[in-house]
């Protein structure tokens, strides 16, 4: 209530933070001196019970009101505030757009403290579209390899594609802007307290921007790179149940948005896209792929009920045929299996949560055949490659239709 009305909100949303916050905070505070000296501005560490001093490092860098940087206008403010409940960035996110409402701020932005790469320009870059041009949501776009974060290229970024009708390359937004409508509607969903937002926020907030009356866009940023983990980070397998079964509880959620729709356009780009620097991750695929064979005889009686009959028959047939280090997993077989997963989960056929964890193997299977098969292929045909994969998602929406509308997989 001191601050009052504001321009701009930046969130940080921390959790022992302490390695990184100094330096979030100050690309934030430098960013906002630089590109809005003439805004009101505030920055607010949404803090989920932090023990390793963060919010004491937060408290020295900042005072109650301070002057901006020579040549400004504006009084800039940093405010340390913590949220109840179940710590992580969904509580974070719910509390900053809540003080986005109360300022009345007309653009908010998001950051993720634990990111090394953020710079100034990454504020210009998520606030300008709201401010200048009135868009509602700004995914990022970062330098990624084609090769880099094979769950979002194979699985996320395809299926959001066919069903939802926008080509969001980024979906899983580390970092976003928008608009305060955009917040406020957010606000007055019944999701927070729910396992959709819990398990991966991100995924919801791109999917309720796609689906209501909001201007979307996406802004290039550069190479996103996370500091070194002090405690180890969650592995693929807490990872991938949550962030497919949050797309995929998305998808009951928005069902009577994206039945409807036919095709796909592309999200506008805001700015010009940087050069892709990248380089390949170091990956084995016949490590990813070792027990693929092994797992799909496991898996037998659950693939028999999720999988349609010709799906089954062929993905039994490559799990026979192939050694781990040559899967042919190919586009339709994985696109029929994603989507027979799918409608699984929307009927129900067993517990959801098994339902995910039962195509992580054949994820991992997938992952290691697209792996092997681009070894030497240089980013522009991997691209390609990416590309036709999406298109094979969206033509073959018909197909999730007819299963999804279905009352029994059988």
């Amino acid at each position: 209530m001191a601050v009052g009305q504001v321009d701009i909100v930046v969130g940080l949303p921390t959790l022992n933070n302490a390695e990184t916050i100094a330096c979030a905070v100050k690309a934030a505070d430098e960013g906002l001196a630089k590109y809005f000296s003439r805004e009101r501005t505030v920055i607010i560490t949404a803090d989920g019970g932090s023990r390793d001093g963060t919010n004491e490092i937060v408290q020295e860098l900042s005072s109650a009101s301070k002057p901006v940087a020579s040549g400004g206008l504006r009084t800039r403010h940093q405010i340390t505030s913590s949220y109840g409940g179940v710590p992580g960035k969904a509580g974070a996110i719910r509390l900053i757009f809540a003080a986005a409402d109360l300022l009345q701020a007309r653009a908010v932005v998001v950051l993720d403290p634990e990111v090394t790469s953020l710079t100034p320009a990454w504020l210009a870059a998520l606030v300008d579209p709201v401010l200048k041009q009135s868009f509602d949501f700004i995914a990022p776009l970062y330098d990624r390899h084609p090769l880099e974060g094979p769950l979002l290229t194979q699985l996320v970024r395809p299926v959001m594609r066919a069903t939802y009708g926008r080509q969001v390359r980024e979906p899983l937004v580390g970092e976003f802007g928008c608009s305060l409508p955009f917040a406020t509607h957010c606000l007055a969903q019944d999701a927070w307290d729910s396992g959709l937002t819990r398990d991966n926020v991100e995924i919801w907030l791109t999917s309720t921007a796609l689906v209501g009356d909001f201007h979307a866009c996406q802004a290039f940023l550069g190479p996103r790179t996370l500091a070194p983990a002090q405690s180890p980070r969650p592995g693929l397998r807490e990872v991938f149940p949550q962030i497919v079964g949050a797309l995929f509880s998305c998808l009951d959620r928005h069902a009577e948005h994206w039945l409807l729709r036919e095709g796909s356009e592309p999200l506008p780009m805001i700015g010009p896209e940087g050069v892709r620097t990248a380089l390949a991750p170091t990956v084995d695929p016949v490590r990813l792929g070792e027990s693929f064979g092994h797992d799909v005889s496991d898996l037998q009686p659950i693939l028999r009920s999720i999988l349609a009959e010709d799906t089954f028959a062929r993905l039994s047939a490559i799990a026979e045929s192939d050694s781990a280090a040559a899967i042919h997993y190919t586009d339709d077989v994985w696109m029929g299996t994603v989507y027979d997963f799918l409608a699984a989960h929307h009927l129900g056929v067993m517990d959801r949560e098994h339902i995910t964890r039962a195509l992580m193997p054949l994820y991992l299977g997938r992952v290691a055949s697209f792996l092997g098969q681009h070894a030497a292929s240089d980013p522009v045909d991997l691209e390609q490659d990416l590309e036709r994969l999406s298109q094979q998602f969206e033509q073959a929406k018909p197909y999730l239709i007819e299963r999804w509308n279905r009352t029994t997989l059988r």
